[in-house]
Order: C-alpha cells, then sequence, then structure tokens
C-alpha cells in the first residue's frame, strides 16, 4: 500500500507540475496529502474526480502547451475516435468509429464577450414570425447578425454560412428534415440535405412584394413561372404519361 500511494502521489504531483509552472498545485497537495494516513489517502483517491486542478485568475491558468505536456505525464490522448455502436456494427459487433474528438475536458477560460453573449441572449429558435421568417420576441436574440455572416464570408466558411442561412434559418421543410435525421442516426451532414429553391420563408415574402410590383426576379422563379407552376404542371405531364 505504501509503495503503491508512493506511485500515485508521485503521478500527481508530475502532473501538476506540467500545468501549473507556478508550483502551487503541486504544493497544495504535496501538504493535503502530508496529513493523510494510507487509509485516508485510500479512501480519498477512490473518490469521483478527487484531484481537482485549482484555478486562480490570471496567475494560475494553464495554456495548451502545459495541458498536452500534463496529458503526455498521464499518457493520455487530447483526441481519439469514439466508438459509434448506436450507428452500426459489423457482423464481429464492432462499431463503427468517429473522426479524432476531444475526449478530455480541457480547462481553457472562456472569453468575456461569449460569457456575456451566452447570459444575455436566447439559444431557442421557436418564436418565429412565419410570415417574414424572423425569430421575434425573446427569441430574436438568437438571430445571426450581418457582421456575423460578413465574419463567415472572409473566413470562406461556406457551410457554416450554408447551415446558418438555410437549416438553422427559415427553410422549414429542410429544418424538420433536419431534426428528423438526428433523431433517426444521431447525425446529420448538410451534403447530404438538399434545399429546395421555394424553402424559405423570407425569400417567399420578398418575391411576393416583387410580383405585386410588377418586376420578375429567379429568388424562386424559374422562366417566368413560379415554384407551385412549375410543380402542377410536372404533376400533370406524370399523369398524362
Amino acid at each position: 500500500m505504501n509503495a503503491n500511494r508512493k506511485k500515485a502521489e508521485l503521478l500527481a504531483y508530475q502532473t501538476m507540475d506540467q500545468l501549473d509552472t507556478t508550483g502551487q498545485n503541486t504544493a497544495y497537495y504535496k501538504e493535503k496529502f502530508a496529513k493523510m494516513d494510507d487509509k485516508e489517502f485510500y479512501e480519498f483517491v477512490s473518490l469521483p474526480l478527487c484531484i481537482k486542478f485549482q484555478h486562480k485568475a490570471f496567475e494560475v491558468e494553464p495554456t495548451m502547451e502545459d495541458i498536452n505536456n500534463a496529458l503526455e505525464v498521464l499518457k493520455v490522448p487530447l483526441l481519439e475516435k469514439v466508438n459509434l455502436g448506436f450507428l452500426y456494427k459489423n457482423k464481429d459487433g464492432v462499431p463503427v468509429k468517429s473522426k479524432e474528438c476531444m475526449v478530455v475536458p480541457v480547462p481553457v477560460k472562456k472569453m468575456k464577450q461569449f460569457l456575456t453573449k451566452k447570459n444575455s441572449m436566447s439559444t431557442d429558435i421557436s418564436q418565429r414570425d412565419m410570415k417574414t421568417g424572423l425569430l421575434i420576441n425573446f427569441d430574436k436574440n438568437g438571430a445571426t447578425s450581418d457582421r456575423e455572416m460578413e465574419g463567415l464570408n472572409i473566413m470562406e466558411l461556406d457551410y457554416t454560412i450554408t447551415e446558418f442561412s438555410r437549416f438553422k434559418a427559415d427553410s422549414m421543410d429542410a429544418k424538420n428534415e433536419m431534426y428528423n435525421t438526428i433523431s433517426n442516426t444521431g447525425m446529420v451532414s448538410i451534403k447530404n440535405m438538399p434545399v429546395s429553391v421555394d424553402d424559405s420563408l423570407s425569400k417567399n415574402l420578398l418575391n411576393v412584394y416583387l410580383i405585386g410590383c410588377m418586376l420578375d426576379s429567379n429568388l424562386i422563379s424559374e422562366d417566368y413561372h413560379l415554384p407551385i407552376t412549375l410543380k402542377d404542371k410536372k404533376k400533370s405531364v406524370e399523369r398524362e404519361t
């Protein structure tokens, strides 16, 4: 027991030395463990998440390099593939794996702007004006701003723009299809989620205004025909054939 305790303590000290270069965390746990006998130490380390990193704002805050160094001591990867058995298993019962993803909670301090936005803005999109497609009431804070869209465009994040302007905006049919796919399979890819040209509340409203002004556009129309006209024409041709 005494030999195993020394190994456990040494591992904790080496890890904290990498995470906290000031040595304050190592000193804290050395003082804490010195007061314990072997039985008390065993009961302590048997608790879930017993050894916690002690933060101190602007003084004891590990960088990603410190975190990676500590993980090397523990021989634990920051990124690894995760078994997705709920999606698929082969005939031998081996589950399909995800791409590498973060599996270790990283204690990196959030930016103040992010905390302010999270605490002061809504994250729901259920309250919507079904004519304009705009979020209303308390949910209107959850809309993507013009500046945010411009930033995404500058960074050439085309898939993110597509996601925010269609599935997470006012393309209601695509949104419902996305929700159903997530519910059934646990994941979704926009590559497999086609969006029809007329599946947008705001585009339909603007197109109506333009028609009322005797102006034709290609927002949802094709060859001077509205989508509903083309659909009816296609149905009549299918019935004739």
